[in-house]
């Protein structure tokens, strides 16, 4: 009964089948994308009698379904296997990716009573991982996650059933600064419909490019109108950075080697080094930055994307990585970034709620970047320093010869215009 979510986790490609000759159509060679199938819950539902209610279990006669479901819920989030976990040397590793990920959706092999309940749930409660950035940053991502999107390669993401992928509702981006403001918000959206869901619509499956496919709700049989995209996670790696290969005292000297981020310039490279700076002194001041850009330029402005492509967000997370050395640039970047807005629809904005997470970590003694920037290895050092009380510690800190990096997590939360002044958060 779980061969339909099995099946994401190792099946091949779709391939090319020959189409079955009609009277008005010969045969013909035919590209098939996978078949639209209902789920098996579908199926079941309609013969309810082939359900056992499990009475004899204290599961289904002694818990009311609001908490079976929070059991399931927790039971299908995804976690990490640290059993396979990568070595610390891989650029990738770092906490939340120290190992590959996985969902024991073996659970709802137990009876069919708890797959009726559940068959949703994996889908409900977890991500759709983008990886948007530097090839050498795409963890070894192992054969029980299938929520995967790596747009240089759709095979796995496309090999999601149209109800699977209407079902999901949050996702999480790791994107080099580059793609960022290259339009990859936009893109993301259009590869998991974040319009089409907004409007409404019934998701169909994919488009010979693999992106979402909808159309408007049909009447009877199984509705596949898709959720919302409510949540955003936008994670830059300390490589995704314009300036990650400068050292912090070239950072020092020139503002085009120091880490900067701008929401609402097109481009933050050596040419609008100061935007950063610029619209945070302009928000201060109570006012819109202007970087005189002309109508073209605007549309590419990622905080417009979001805007735009993403409607119905309640939730947008950046998660900001760095050399624990170039500790001041990062802080910089969050200092500036708490008064960032992004303008929604019907009068709702989304603004800093004011939690600003920090995360220390240890990684391993050399990296093969170490190679070309010498300045990593002799200035990225483990460091005594004081705990910073909104600081936690992850990784293995029993010796001094492990690199250390910095992660800060800002939340921007939706709320209404009214709200905004009330809080006294009314920048721009």
């Amino acid at each position: 009964m779980v061969r339909e979510f099995r099946s994401l986790f190792w099946r091949g490609p779709a391939r090319m089948e020959l189409g079955p000759p009609t009277p008005r159509q010969p045969t013909a060679l035919v590209v098939f994308r996978r078949e639209e199938r209902v789920p098996l819950a579908t199926k079941l539902l309609e013969h309810p009698d082939s359900i056992n209610p499990q009475l004899e279990s204290r599961i289904f006669n002694k818990l009311p379904r609001e908490i079976r479901e929070l059991i399931w819920r927790f039971s299908l989030t995804r976690y990490e296997d640290l059993d396979k976990a990568y070595n610390l040397s891989c650029r990738y590793a770092r906490p939340g990716q120290a190992a590959p990920l996985r969902i024991d959706v073996d659970l709802l092999l137990a009876c069919r009573a708890l797959y009726v309940e559940a068959f949703l749930t994996p889908f409900e409660v977890n991500p759709i991982l983008v990886h948007d950035g530097d090839p050498q940053d795409l963890p070894v991502l192992g054969s029980f996650y299938p929520l995967v999107c790596v747009p240089s390669d759709l095979r796995r993401y496309a090999k999601l059933r149209p109800w699977q992928l209407a079902n999901i509702s949050s996702i999480e981006m790791s994107v080099q600064q580059y793609n960022l403001e290259g339009g990859s918000v936009e893109r993301v959206s259009r590869l998991v419909g974040g319009l089409g869901r907004h409007w409404g619509q019934e998701i169909r499956g994919f488009t010979l490019q693999n992106m979402a496919r909808f159309a408007a709700n049909s009447a009877g049989g199984l509705q596949l109108a898709s959720k919302k995209i409510t949540s955003l996670s936008i994670r830059m790696g300390r490589t995704d950075w314009w300036s990650w290969s400068s050292s912090p005292e070239e950072g020092e000297k020139d503002p085009k080697e120091r880490l900067r981020l701008e929401p609402m310039a097109n481009v933050t490279d050596d040419r609008m080094c100061l935007a950063m700076t610029q619209g945070y002194e302009a928000r201060k001041a109570g006012e819109e930055p202007d970087f005189g850009l002309d109508n073209f330029e605007k549309e590419g402005r990622w905080g417009r994307q979001i805007t735009e492509y993403w409607p119905d967000l309640a939730t947008l997370e950046l998660v900001l990585e760095t050399f624990a050395c170039k500790q001041s640039q990062l802080d910089y970047v969050v200092e500036c970034a708490k008064l960032w807005t992004f303008p929604l629809e019907d009068g709702y904005h989304l603004v800093w709620d004011g939690t600003n997470e920090s995360l220390r970590w240890r990684g391993a003694p050399s990296y093969r970047y170490d190679r070309w920037l010498p300045w990593v290895k002799a200035e990225n050092k483990a460091q005594n320093v004081a705990q910073d009380a909104t600081e936690i510690q992850w990784g293995p800190t029993s010796d001094g010869a492990g690199q250390e990096f910095i992660i800060k997590t800002l939340k921007f939360a939706r709320r209404k215009n009214e709200e905004r002044t009330e809080e006294g958060g009314e920048g721009k």
